[in-house]
C-alpha cells in the first residue's frame, strides 16, 4: 500500500494578514483610488474657491464634494468589477475624513476632556455612510443593469444621510 503525501509550497510572499499576494495586489489599486478621492476633497477646502471664482467656485466645491463619495465607488465597481475593491473605495475616503478628521482637526477631542457622545455620534454616522458608499459600489460591480439600480439608489441614499448629518 503507497501513502501518497500532499507537499504544501508555502511561498514567502504567501499568507501575510491572511491574504496571498494577489489579494494585496488587488487591494493596492482600490486605496490609491481611495486616497486620491482624499486628496481632491482636502484640496478643495484648501484651494479657496469662492475667492477665485465666487459663488460659482463655492458650487462647485460643494457639488464635487458632496458627489464624489457616492459617484467614485458606483463607477469603479462598475468599471473594473471587483466588489472588494468597489467597497474599499466606498468606505475607506469618507470614513478617514469624517472620523479621523474630526479626532484629529475637528472638536472631538475638547482641551478639558474627551467627549463621548460626541465620539459615538460621529463614529456611528462615518460607518453609515460607509456602508452605503461599500454598498453602492458593491451592486455596482456586478455589471447589471437592476444592481446598477439598486447601486443608484444607495447612493442616493448616502447623500440623504449625508446631508441630515450635518450640524
Amino acid at each position: 500500500m503507497c501513502i501518497q503525501r500532499k507537499v504544501i509550497f508555502l511561498s514567502p510572499f504567501l499568507l501575510l494578514g491572511g491574504l496571498n499576494i494577489n489579494s494585496q495586489r488587488k487591494l493596492v489599486k482600490p486605496l490609491i483610488i481611495s486616497f486620491i478621492v482624499i486628496f481632491i476633497v482636502a484640496s478643495l477646502e484648501i484651494i479657496d474657491m469662492y475667492g477665485a471664482f465666487g459663488t460659482y467656485g463655492e458650487r462647485f466645491e460643494t457639488v464635487v464634494s458632496l458627489l464624489i463619495f457616492p459617484v467614485t465607488p458606483i463607477i469603479y465597481g462598475w468599471v473594473v468589477k471587483d466588489k472588494i475593491g468597489a467597497a474599499i473605495v466606498g468606505a475607506v475616503p469618507i470614513f478617514l475624513l469624517l472620523f479621523f478628521g474630526n479626532l484629529f482637526f475637528g472638536n472631538l477631542i475638547y482641551m478639558d476632556s474627551f467627549n463621548l457622545s460626541r465620539f459615538l455620534t460621529i463614529l456611528i454616522y462615518a460607518v453609515s455612510l460607509a456602508t452605503l458608499g461599500s454598498l453602492a459600489g458593491y451592486f455596482a460591480s456586478k455589471r447589471e443593469f437592476k444592481y446598477l439600480i439598486i447601486s443608484i439608489f444607495f447612493g442616493v441614499l448616502w447623500i440623504s444621510v449625508f446631508l441630515r448629518g450635518i450640524d
